[in-house]
């Protein structure tokens, strides 16, 4: 879907703005419902007593895996399952290692599978299969390692594992393991705003923004860190994430329409602290100049279970 300015703008002209997020969280809505059947239909089947099946979710970076990811937790788990999300990022490799394991020469690739420690996922989820109680993980990006979560998962008769991440859904994370059913979701925001006669702020770019604020918050890094990461980070997408797309049996599109005026917002006033050459590093990657075509918002009443939480707050 393509968005217009113009049709988003009049929302903001007609003091209309909480209704343009109805609209939108109302889209994400239907399709969570749509997503609810299939795994309860699926799993219901398969599932049996003491048996373990299992959501993989992936989708390039800053499409809101993590939020999507709780909200079908508690989503599923008005159905009866006992859920669980588990984050592939709590399986990182410290910093150290990552850059050990580095061909010679080459800069660490946080993206690639070989980064997070597999062997130690699949022993994990092996030994929950048969039974056993297991301590998550919980890695520190502030220290570069993983540390202790003080979370133990123990098993259920009906359990429903959530993992999120970039490799989720690949075949090598989970080659080792003997889920009772699994379904594959990918995450994105596919749609663009349109700018007539002007250009297109792609979902590639809405991502970016995205991330942007997302890294600052909750990651301590600026913007800039962030910019720089992003050519590595889309080369990963390329690599590891899109393939991923054939093992997928759901698709959900986390665009928001409103999206675009918070974003523009918040990224706007950041770019004032930028010096010029941080400035022009900025623009290479944002079509900055399409932005003043939509109108600004400061603030807006987001449900506090929408997606987009996860990069607004």
């Amino acid at each position: 879907m393509k968005f217009y300015p113009q049709d988003i703008n009049e929302y903001f002209a007609s003091n209309q703005v909480d209704r343009l997020i109805r609209v939108a969280e109302s889209r994400h809505t239907l399709q969570f419902e749509q997503l609810r059947r299939l795994i309860s239909f699926s799993c219901t089947r398969t599932i049996g007593n003491h048996l373990t099946a299992a959501v993989l979710v992936t989708g390039p970076s800053s499409s809101g895996k993590t939020t999507f990811s709780k909200r079908l937790c508690k989503l599923m788990e008005k159905d009866g399952f006992h859920c669980t999300v588990i984050s592939i990022d709590n399986y990182y490799l410290s910093r150290e290692e990552i850059t050990q394991r580095q061909p010679n020469g080459t800069k660490p690739d946080f993206e690639r599978l070989e980064a997070f420690d597999v062997p130690f996922f699949q022993q994990q989820m092996a030994a929950f299969l048969q039974g056993e109680k297991i301590r998550l993980p919980r890695y520190d990006f502030t220290l570069g390692r993983r540390v202790d979560s003080g979370i133990d998962l123990c098993p259920t008769e009906k359990d429903l594992l959530i993992v999120e991440g970039i490799h989720a859904m690949n075949p090598k994370l989970t080659e080792n393991t003997s889920f009772a059913r699994t379904v594959g979701v990918y995450i994105c925001p596919f749609d663009s705003y349109v700018v007539p006669e002007r250009g297109e702020i792609t979902s590639r770019e809405i991502r970016l923004m995205r991330r942007c604020l997302r890294d600052y918050v909750h990651r301590n890094s600026t913007i800039i860190q962030t910019l720089e990461m992003w050519p590595s980070v889309r080369a990963g997408e390329e690599r590891y994430i899109k393939p991923m797309k054939k093992y997928a049996d759901f698709f959900f599109n986390s665009s928001f329409e409103y999206e675009i005026c918070i974003l523009k917002t918040r990224i706007e006033a950041a770019a004032q602290n930028l010096n010029p050459e941080e400035r022009d590093l900025l623009a290479r990657y944002l079509p900055l100049e399409l932005l003043d075509a939509f109108h600004p918002c400061f603030e807006a009443n987001i449900p506090e279970d929408s997606i987009f939480n996860e990069f607004y707050k």
